[in-house]
């Protein structure tokens, strides 16, 4: 997502660009960088127009319900893919209009927050420039919950189309999963990084491919948690969890649950607590 203030820029002057009879201007459109170049706030008009049935007539559906589940899933599936920028701004959209039924499901008792960290993605300089250096992932900096909502809306929108392609489907287990087992585990994974920085920092300085060394304090992004019916785990992993390489991961810590996931979280602190004062080993258990 991003603020007002992402989109605020005012509309540039129009000015024509001058012709020429001959080739001089053939260096003035290699500078050209098409529709990434755009100010955001057009991005966002133009990618929400897309949805809009009214704005955008077609000619294809004649049930407004199918044509609307599929401009989505266009978004989803055709749109983002057309560059770095139409997919941090057609993800946004698609989180808006998501976020309502998504916090719905969250359970009694548990909190959430699938934007935990103030994304600055759609702020960058260089947000258009795919080849350069400085051109991050999309996914750096993503909560853990942003990414257990980037999934849900993942799930929501193929069940929609599966729905108006045929009567006879039928909703899987999917949404149901994410909510008792992924999003508990992800907003506890966040809610780590509100521990002292003795036990919990955000990441790990080292040359890369370079495991995390086994002590604390323990970096955010090597971390991962387990959650059972009654036990939280705390794993630390070889590589960060956002990486596409997979290593070997060992526990940290065992603790019991409680009530809350803040309070699981405080159960998680006292643990490490406990092995920062070695009445814990690594590894252990806290009743």
């Amino acid at each position: 997502m991003y603020n007002s203030s992402s989109i605020a820029a005012p509309p540039p002057p129009y000015a024509p660009t001058p012709v020429y009879r001959n080739g001089c201007n053939t260096n003035i459109l290699k500078g050209k960088k098409g529709i990434s170049a755009l100010p955001l706030h057009l991005i966002h008009r133009i990618l929400h127009l897309t949805l809009d049935q009214k704005a955008t007539p077609s000619k294809f559906w004649s049930d407004p319900e199918e044509e609307r589940v599929r401009r989505i899933w266009a978004m989803f599936r055709g749109l983002r893919g057309v560059n770095r920028v139409f997919w941090l701004v057609a993800t946004s959209i698609l989180r808006a209009m998501y976020l309502e039924t998504y916090l719905s499901h969250i359970k009694p008792d548990y909190s959430s927050d699938p934007f935990p960290y103030e994304s600055s993605h759609l702020d960058d300089p260089n947000l258009g420039d795919v080849s350069g250096p400085t051109s991050r992932s999309v996914y750096e900096g993503r909560g853990r919950e942003t990414a257990v909502f980037d999934r849900y809306i993942a799930v929501r929108v193929g069940e929609e189309l599966r729905t108006v392609e045929s009567s006879l489907s039928e909703e899987g287990e999917a949404v149901e999963d994410i909510f008792r087992r992924l999003q508990p585990a992800a907003r506890i994974e966040d809610l780590l990084l509100t521990l002292p920085s003795t036990f919990i920092i955000p990441f790990f300085n080292s040359a890369p491919g370079n495991p995390p060394p086994k002590g604390l304090p323990l970096p955010q992004t090597h971390l991962s948690v387990t959650l059972t019916p009654t036990w939280a785990q705390l794993y630390l992993h070889f590589y960060p969890l956002s990486s596409v390489k997979r290593g070997s991961k060992e526990l940290v810590i065992e603790v019991r649950r409680i009530g809350t996931l803040e309070g699981t979280t405080k159960r998680i602190e006292d643990g490490l607590d406990d092995i920062y004062r070695r009445l814990v080993p690594w590894g252990g258990r806290v009743q």
